[in-house]
């Protein structure tokens, strides 16, 4: 066994013995949210994982479905699961130019081409959120997503 993997089996064991409590993970995303205080906030208007009544993560090879609005922006999410990895497809309406999306303290801009659509794969699980540029310049963040 390598660090790595050390290291994650202590993570899981440590979820499963002592997890965060909700309310310091609402707490921890409300600090965060504070940041720019100039981005408006588009939330979480559908989560096709809470349509179907669970609160599990998704398994290798399913598909998840978010939609978030806010400021005259709408963002649909395709997740797609892989190998332990997550690939997002992304269609925007309301906002031009590029995606940039935060997980896993990694940013990764991806083009908005001019149906709306973007990609972004390889990504790490965990909490993500997406950044758009509305046409009026104003600059929109989803809420923060565990996928």
């Amino acid at each position: 066994m390598n660090d790595d993997e050390f290291l994650e089996r202590l993570r899981r064991a440590a979820a499963a013995v002592d997890p965060v409590p909700d309310l310091v993970t609402r707490g921890a995303q409300a600090a965060l949210s504070t940041r720019r205080v100039d981005e408006e906030l588009a939330e979480l208007v559908a989560d096709s994982e809470l349509l179907a009544g669970g609160q599990v993560r998704a398994a290798d090879d399913d598909v998840r479905l978010l939609s978030f609005e806010g400021a005259g922006v709408s963002v649909e999410l395709q997740v797609e699961y892989a190998g332990g990895l997550v690939s997002l497809r992304g269609l925007v309406s309301g906002a031009s130019g590029e995606a940039v999306v935060e997980v896993a303290g990694e940013r990764r801009a991806a083009p908005i081409d001019e149906e709306g659509w973007f990609v972004a794969s390889g990504l790490p699980r965990g909490a993500t959120r997406v950044r758009v540029t509305a046409v009026d310049g104003t600059a929109v963040v989803t809420r923060w997503t565990s996928v």
